[in-house]
Formats: C-alpha cells, structure tokens, sequence
C-alpha cells in the first residue's frame, strides 16, 4: 500500500513538472532552463522506457559531441560553453520527459495544455499588434514582423504553432469526444489564421509541407481521395483569402519577392533578410573549404563569419553577420567533416522515433526537420526545448496507436 501511495505521488509530481515546463514557454528563459533541468534530476533513477531512451541518449550524444570537442580549439571559451550548453535540453528535456511514463489522459492533457500555452502567446501577439498596428504592418515591408512571445522569436514561436497543431490534431484522431473534437477543429482553426497574420516563414513552410504531404497520401487511395480534394481546396483558399484580408501577410511576401529579385541578381541590401542568409550560407561554406578536417570551433564560428564579412562583404551591418542558416553547415564549418557525419548520425538515431506509416508522425518528422535546413534551430534555448519535447511527445503518441494508419485515422 505505501509502495502504491508512493508511486502515485511520484506520478502526480511528474505530471506536475511536465505542466509547469509547457507553462515555463510563456515565463521566459530562466524558468524554462530552471525546469529543464529539474525534470531530469526528478526522474532520474527511474527505468521507464530504457531501450528508447537509450536512443535519445546516443542521438544527443552524437549532436552534443562535436561541439564539445571543438572546444579544444576554440579560442572564444565563453561562445563555445553557450553553444554547448544550448545543447544539454537535448539529454534533460528528453530524458525527463520520456521517464515520466505519461499516461495516454495525461498526454492528451499536455498537449491541450501546449496548445493553450500557444494561444495564449496568440492573443498577447495580435494585442500588440492591435495597440500599434499600422507601423507594425509597414514593418512588414522591411523584413520585421510582429511581436510574439519567446523573447520575441517569431521564428522559434511560428514553428512551435505549427507543431502544436499537428499534436492536436494528431490527438483527437486518436481518441477524443465529439465536444473535444469540435473544440479541437476550432482552435486549430484559429492557430493557423494567427500564423498567415504573423506571416513567418518557418511556420507557414512547416504547416504547407504538412498539408502537401498529406494531399499526395490521401490521393493514392481511392477511398480518402475526397479528404485530399478537401485539403486541397482548403489550403488554395487559405492562401488566396489570407493575402486578400491580413496586410501583414501581403507585405510579407511582396518583401520576400523584392528581396529575391535583388539577391538573385548578386545585389545584397542593406536590412536584406533573405539577403543576409544567402551571404550565411556562402561564408559557411567558404570557411568549410578552408578548414574542412576540423572546421573552426564552434566557438570561433562567428568571428570567423564577421572575418569573410569583412573580407568580401564589408559593408553590411553587424546584425547581418550571423552563422549560417542551416544545421549541417554549421556543423561542417564550426567541426569539420566528422562533425557533420556525428550530428547526421544523431538526426538519423531519432527517426525510429517517427512511423512513416502515420501520416501525422511523418508530417510532425517532416516539420522538425524543415527549420534544421532552413534556419540555426539547434542554435538556441527554444529551439532546443520545441525540438526536445516535440519527439518525446509524438512517440507517445506513436506508441498508443502504432504504426497507424489513414484507415485507422478514419474509423476514428
């Protein structure tokens, strides 16, 4: 009896950890590397889900290592110990989340709660937007956008909307009642209106590759050909209707044509967005070529880009000057070819994680892999922390229905 009263405490004060680090997205850094940390030292010791955190653990250690090894030839100490610190939520996040041995409620419950957390973060961004809103939409014609929370990350917080909805979507095909399914629809509904008014890039490519993928999934079958129709109706209306009624969106993309039609032609702006990681892009690969063995150190990294700034682009501003857009370049820049296969390897360890018989977990796979390619994710506090919980949460959700597929999704 004691032995039960105690595992059901245990259970409780999980449960509890696992809400207050999805609130923590809301209360800013601090808090969110606070509780990262103390999930892991809460579960640690407990034996639930060895074999696949034993994955998780060699993944990490595969991304996490080349980091730490450049540090023996990086001369900025203090940049190098962030980087790899920035990396540790990988283990702390993962591990402590995969040891609480959720319940399928209780991941139901968190992933309602992840998704209030973001609507939250919705409302407080288009209240904002409201209180000063004509010289925020003319932002939009000089690459800025909308504040959000994440410390004002749009990028970290369009790619967790995406994310979210993918979860909830996932959930309610799984089980749900028909209230929690109307809801569900609805908020979903809401989520993807806020993120072609908030008109970020990373959000609205994830939540497109998605709704691709699934039109092609749902075309091969001749029973669910009606669902693809559907999606894709729906995705040319949401386009078209949202580049008609939100001008954040239209200023958004007639920026991103005009900063195309310059870069394209090897004319770089001063304030270029897509300028300035096109120029990541090729100071990446030149100091990659120049130190491909070793690369520079992680900690080196970014003085070495200001360096190739200097050298063949000395007139753009040091906010333009960032490490390249793309995980494997920096790998392969900052730890040389051995980094790039490590952090490959890791990337690969995590796909088990994934089915690619469910349509929800190959597009949730799909939208995790995206802004690897397309930004510095990895680079960061939260996109670490999205990262983190976003594969443990979907391999619950794997583990509840297995390898599932769309006729299952259907009867449900």
């Amino acid at each position: 009896m004691k032995a039960l009263l105690k595992n059901n405490l245990k259970q409780q004060i999980s449960f509890l950890a696992l809400i207050l680090f999805v609130l923590s997205f809301l209360a800013g850094r601090a808090a969110l590397s606070m509780i990262s940390v103390a999930i892991l030292f809460l579960f640690i010791g407990e034996h639930n889900h060895r074999m696949v955190i034993k994955k998780l653990l060699i993944a990490a250690l595969c991304i996490i290592l080349p980091v730490l090894i450049s540090g023996l030839w990086s001369d900025d100490k203090n940049i190098w110990w962030q980087s790899f610190i920035n990396k540790i939520p990988i283990i702390t996040i993962g591990v402590g989340i995969l040891s609480a041995d959720l319940n399928q409620k209780q991941i139901k419950q968190i992933i309602y709660l992840l998704n209030g957390v973001v609507l939250i973060g919705c409302l407080w961004s288009v209240i904002t937007f409201l209180h000063d809103k004509e010289a925020i939409i003319k932002s939009y014609l000089v690459a800025k956008v909308m504040p959000t929370v994440l410390d004002d990350d749009h990028i970290r917080f369009s790619w967790l909307v995406t994310l979210s909805v993918l979860l909830l979507n996932w959930q309610l095909f799984i089980r749900s009642t028909k209230i929690e399914k109307i809801v569900g629809v609805a908020v979903s509904i809401v989520l993807i209106v806020y993120l072609h008014l908030l008109a970020s890039k990373t959000g609205l490519l994830c939540l497109y590759a998605s709704v691709v993928v699934m039109i092609f999934y749902f075309l091969f079958k001749k029973e669910t050909r009606k669902i693809s129709l559907i999606l894709f109706a729906a995705i040319i209306a949401i386009m078209f209707t949202g580049y008609q009624i939100f001008p954040t969106l239209h200023n958004r993309v007639q920026y991103v044509l005009y900063d195309f039609s310059n870069y394209s032609r090897g004319k770089i702006e001063t304030g270029s967005s897509d300028g300035a990681r096109v120029l990541s892009i090729k100071a990446g690969a030149a100091i990659t070529q120049q130190h491909p063995f070793s690369g520079v150190g992680f900690g080196d990294l970014k003085n070495e880009i200001n360096h190739w700034h200097e050298q063949f682009h000395p007139t753009t501003q040091d906010y333009e000057r960032f490490i390249p857009t793309n995980e494997w370049l920096i790998y392969a820049a900052a730890s040389g070819v051995l980094g790039v296969l490590l952090f490959s390897a890791g990337i690969i360890y995590l796909l088990p994680f994934f089915s690619l018989k469910n349509i929800f977990s190959f597009c949730l796979m799909i939208s995790l892999l995206i802004p690897l390619i397309t930004d510095d994710s990895l680079e960061g506090q939260y996109g670490v922390a999205i990262f983190s919980m976003v594969i443990c949460l979907g391999y619950y959700l794997k583990k509840q229905v297995g390898p599932q597929s769309h006729e299952d999704t259907k009867s449900h």
